[in-house]
């Protein structure tokens, strides 16, 4: 091929990349760099103090985008409890504060060790009811603490753990090959799925067995990086009387350094850390363990920001997209700001430009935004949103999630669609149909599957059990996640406008078009 007809190539290919450039909307060119750029720069400041809950930056951060929403002709949607229409959904949660009297003491033959709270121990999901101050028992080895018998595994048959303390190989580390290849794949994901849930499976397989609570073994290496978690969780957060979408907080579920597994597993004939490929179960000879809690509740008020933008089509008004993102991050941790710049800063900015396109959109349907309060302490706000929701259930179609949307170097390539096809494969046939008309930016759907299993990680998640279709929009995992590095510098900017103008152009589809997600 000569120089001239590769020049003539290039030039056909220019001009039909320049069509599909005009496909998108006028609306879209209204979401800009500069725009998304000052909204980061304010929320991920040292100024918002990391955005926990319940402290004067989160309290800014709400009022900012108030702010913003009201600029951009938004309505008030939520009724308060004295009947007023407010941009917030007032929230009160539970704090549980650990107090100084945390602590393990083992009994071994006959000789007594303590241990300590965050040095030697961690409870970065709860250690059991709160009310219940003292839990003791004999322990039991339950290796994996799997039970499939179906599939020829379970791992409480031949003992008896009622009244005792489960001691397990720790949700994160991998399973042993034996037992890899006994379970069909299906089965096998349960157990290799997000911490969360291998927790919730673990936990319920243990509570029918009879088990007092938990103790997970680890490495040193997933231990200390376990720490981490424990420093952000170190204070636990629920909603009065309503149960857990994240978790529940039913048995007390420990992880242990090596120091106290080798003293639990001294004169034993078998080592979880050191004895890696199979495992036999036993009762642990002679020992006991006292674990002793103490918490000091208080209580938070914070709040969920809702806005409306209602459509103009007097009968497909009355059906809604929610599109939101949490707005909450880890705080100060060890005297360092996590400004969470796109976790989520990211997200938040995103649904402000979105929202403020649309307001000057012509919609049929009408869409909901809101910025979620307690995504990082289980995701609070969004299922006290779902369960106290100013419009029915059955009336929003779909929601979009954003978290995590501003960088382009991770392990996704590109923007990763989570659980678009979870409930129904229509959704993700109308976003691959928007994407391909737009050619606005590349869409990871192998990273979207093959981490299908996180989907339950995000505020996508509250909106799934009560199947409503939802899409999680994510740009991957990085190392700078949840550390004090997520800084606004480190956001891409380019990526992130093409992100929120894909999404943009797929809510005018979903707000205009004639679509139906029943199956």
């Amino acid at each position: 091929m000569n120089k001239l007809t590769i020049l003539y190539l290039f030039g056909l290919l220019s001009t039909s990349l320049l069509a599909q450039e005009r496909t998108k909307s006028k609306g879209a060119e209204t979401i800009t760099i500069d725009e998304l750029r000052d909204h980061i720069y304010y929320l991920a400041s040292d100024e918002l103090e990391g955005r926990l809950p319940g402290t004067p930056g989160f309290t800014k951060s709400l009022e900012y985008v108030v702010t913003q929403f009201r600029q951009a002709g938004l309505s008030t949607i939520y009724k308060t409890n004295d009947s007023k229409i407010s941009f917030h959904q007032d929230i009160m949660l539970n704090k549980y504060s650990p107090g100084p009297d945390n602590r393990i003491t083992i009994i071994k033959d006959k000789i007594e060790r303590t241990f300590i709270f965050e040095e030697n121990f961690l409870n970065v999901y709860g250690m059991g009811p709160f009310e219940t101050d003292e839990i003791s028992g004999e322990l039991a080895f339950v290796g994996a603490g799997i039970r499939e018998p179906d599939y020829g595994i379970d791992d409480y048959k031949n003992i008896d753990v009622k009244r005792k303390w489960a001691v397990v190989i720790a949700p994160l580390e991998e399973l042993p090959i034996t037992i890899k290849k006994k379970l069909p794949l299906d089965i096998l994901q349960k157990y290799q799925n997000s911490l969360r849930d291998k927790r919730k499976i673990i936990e319920q397989n243990a509570k029918d067995a009879g088990a007092i609570g938990i103790i997970s073994i680890s490495s040193n290496y997933r231990f200390n990086s376990m720490k981490r978690s424990a420093t952000a969780y170190h204070d636990l957060y629920a909603l009065p009387v309503v149960s857990q979408i994240s978790y529940d907080i039913t048995l007390p579920f420990i992880y242990i350094d090596s120091s106290m597994v080798d003293y639990l597993f001294k004169g034993e004939k078998y080592n979880p850390i050191r004895d890696k490929e199979s495992y036999t179960t036993f009762m642990l000879r002679n020992s006991e363990l006292k674990l002793r809690k103490e918490y000091n509740q208080s209580t938070i008020h914070t709040a969920n920001v809702v806005a409306l933008i209602e459509g103009s089509d007097p009968i497909l008004r009355n059906e809604f997209i929610t599109l939101g993102a949490h707005i909450d991050h880890l705080g100060i941790q060890q005297s360092e700001v996590m400004n969470g710049a796109d976790d989520n800063a990211s997200g938040s900015a995103g649904v402000l430009e979105i929202a403020e396109a649309l307001a000057k959109s012509q919609l049929k349907r009408s869409v909901i935004c809101i910025l979620y309060t307690g995504e990082e302490l289980g995701l609070l706000g969004s299922y006290y949103f779902i369960e106290n929701s100013p419009v029915l259930l059955k009336n929003i179609i779909v929601n979009i999630n954003l978290d995590m949307i501003g960088r382009s170097k991770t392990e996704a390539v590109g923007l990763a669609p989570v659980g678009a096809s979870m409930i129904t494969p229509k959704l993700k046939e109308l976003i691959l149909k928007v994407s391909n008309k737009t050619q606005n930016i590349l869409l990871d759907w192998a990273y979207a599957d093959t981490t299908s299993t996180i989907f339950s990680r995000s505020d996508d998640y509250s909106f799934h059990v009560k199947k409503i279709p939802t899409v999680w929009f994510f740009d991957g995992f990085y190392p700078d996640y949840h550390t004090p590095a997520d800084d606004p510098e480190k956001i891409d900017y380019e990526f992130l406008q093409k992100d929120c103008q894909l999404v943009y152009e797929i809510i005018l589809e979903l707000a205009n078009g004639d679509i139906s997600f029943n199956n």
